[in-house]
C-alpha cells in the first residue's frame, strides 16, 4: 500500500505517537497487549507496556514517524518508516524502523518494534 494511503487509525495512532501521548496510546490497546520493543524483553498487559513505552521515549521530546510503505495482511499491519526524534539535548536522530501491529476488535493486540535504539542511547 502506498504510504499516502495510510488507514486514518493508522495515522492517528502515530501522530499520538510523536506527541507522547501515552493516554491516547493506552487506550487503543486490549487488556493482554504485547510488546516488544527491539532488543528489549516482551512486556506484556497495558501496565508493563506503558512502562516499555516511557522507557524508550526518555531520551527524547518528541518524534515524527513518516509512513515509507504500508502492508495489510489479514489482522496484520506491517510499517516501514523513516523517523526522526528530536533529543532533549536538542540534536536530532534519524532512523529506520520497521514495526508489525496486530489489532483485534479495533485494538491493538501485538507490537513488535524492529529498531536499533543504540543512537538514541548514546551507544
Amino acid at each position: 500500500m502506498n504510504a499516502s494511503l495510510a488507514p486514518d487509525w493508522l495515522r492517528e495512532y502515530y501522530e499520538r505517537v510523536d506527541a507522547n501521548d501515552f493516554a491516547y496510546l493506552g487506550e487503543r490497546f486490549a487488556d493482554d497487549i504485547e510488546v516488544r520493543f527491539g532488543n528489549r524483553p516482551m512486556a506484556s498487559g497495558k501496565q508493563a507496556v506503558a512502562a516499555t513505552l516511557a522507557d524508550v521515549h526518555a531520551p527524547f521530546e518528541r518524534s515524527l514517524h513518516r509512513f515509507v510503505d504500508i502492508w495489510q495482511q489479514g489482522h496484520a499491519t506491517l510499517i516501514a518508516f523513516d523517523v526522526t526524534y528530536f533529543m532533549k539535548d536538542g540534536s536530532e536522530v534519524r532512523l529506520e524502523t520497521f514495526t508489525i501491529l496486530e489489532r483485534r476488535d479495533e485494538l491493538i493486540k501485538r507490537m513488535k518494534v524492529y529498531i536499533d535504539e543504540g543512537p538514541l542511547r548514546g551507544s
